[in-house]
């Protein structure tokens, strides 16, 4: 969420918060760092965001509740990806009038935490959903009669509960050991999850910052690496033995082998292209505070680093309404109508009938 720096001057150390930019106070050793950029490109970037997030994800989340398919099994995945992020882009409006008003909070402690908390569930729920409709689309591809007995919703209902009392139990513990804003001594504006004091690094700050990097981006994104060239691989196998002319229903299958594939791509893009450089860069920054990397360079570049990182990972709810194309059964985009017209990548249903989702 937040960006560091109030007013024109910024502070030396950034601190990282697990799920935001954060700012340290000034260090003589490495001298003051600005990023004046931070308070045109994070309020722009959310704009943008709220608009196209709020839009895709309504919209997608209006059509699993018309279409009474919430709870299909392939779309309890989608539809806490959907909720998730909804969540998200409903902080946008209050991190925008942070970062515009020069990193300066006037919303009080208690809104600073649950906008924290709803911006820290995004960040690593959504990397966790998205690793769960990854295995999904493998199993459902790669193994498809084990895909068949796990047609029960029970199984992803539990999964995602899982995920949920995850995020609850690491977002408490970072909410309730203390307090999360904190003024700028150089100018006196409050700052939201970010300026953290040396005790609260060598506390919760440092520990939840790895826990939730490893839980939250680095096993999802060593899952999805992997169920990628898995299905893949299971794609290309039949065209090297069969050789012959497909049927219909070998067309159709291919079909959808294919639009497993492509979405599992674009989960890959959205880790690659969202989550990380913000993951990467938090991570470094971690380990300079603790000590075992150290050099002002790396501070002032890691600092300034954050802010575009933040601006890219918040992207990640305009792009999850593609997942939602390619991974659901039924879900259909359409810009003129709202959720009919044809399907994505297909041409208009006359003309494919049998073409499959």
């Amino acid at each position: 969420m937040s960006a560091s720096g109030a007013g024109v001057r910024s502070e030396a150390l950034p601190t990282a918060s697990p799920a935001f930019a954060a700012q340290e106070n000034g260090t003589g050793e490495c001298g003051a760092v600005t990023a004046d950029f931070q308070y045109v490109l994070l309020p722009v970037a959310y704009s943008l965001v709220f608009v196209l997030g709020m839009a895709g994800n309504a919209m997608a989340l209006l059509h699993f509740i018309r279409t009474r398919s919430t709870m299909q099994p392939s779309n309890i995945f989608l539809v806490n990806l959907c909720a998730i992020d909804l969540l998200f882009v409903l902080t946008l409006p209050f991190n925008i009038a942070y970062h515009a008003r020069g990193n300066d909070w006037p919303f009080g402690e208690a809104l600073c935490k649950v906008n924290g908390s709803l911006f820290f569930g995004n960040l690593y729920g959504s990397s966790l959903f998205l690793m769960l409709i990854s295995v999904d689309r493998y199993i459902a591809v790669v193994h498809p009669l084990q895909s068949l007995k796990l047609r029960n919703p029970k199984h992803r209902i539990l999964l995602s509960c899982a995920v949920w009392v995850v995020l609850a139990a690491v977002i408490l513990y970072l909410t309730l050991k203390g307090p999360l804003t904190r003024p700028f001594q150089s100018t006196g504006k409050i700052a939201c999850m970010e300026n953290f004091s040396s005790e609260a690094w060598r506390g919760r700050i440092s520990t939840v910052s790895i826990l939730a990097a490893v839980i939250g981006f680095f096993l999802p994104l060593l899952v999805i690496a992997t169920c990628y060239p898995l299905i893949a691989c299971k794609l290309l196998a039949p065209r090297l033995v069969e050789g012959a002319a497909p049927s219909t229903s070998a067309s159709g299958s291919g079909r959808i082998r294919k639009k497993a594939l492509r979405m599992v791509l674009l989960v890959l893009v959205v880790f690659l292209l969202c989550f990380a450089p913000y993951h990467l860069n938090q991570l470094v920054h971690t380990l300079r505070r603790m000590g075992v990397l150290s050099g002002c360079p790396l501070i002032h570049f890691t600092y300034r680093a954050r802010r575009v990182a933040m601006a890219l990972c918040s992207l990640n709810s305009c792009l999850d309404p593609l997942v939602y194309c390619l991974a659901s059964e039924s879900f259909r985009w359409n810009w003129r109508g709202c959720a009919r017209c044809f399907k994505l990548g297909q041409k208009p249903p006359q003309r494919q009938k049998n073409a499959a989702i």
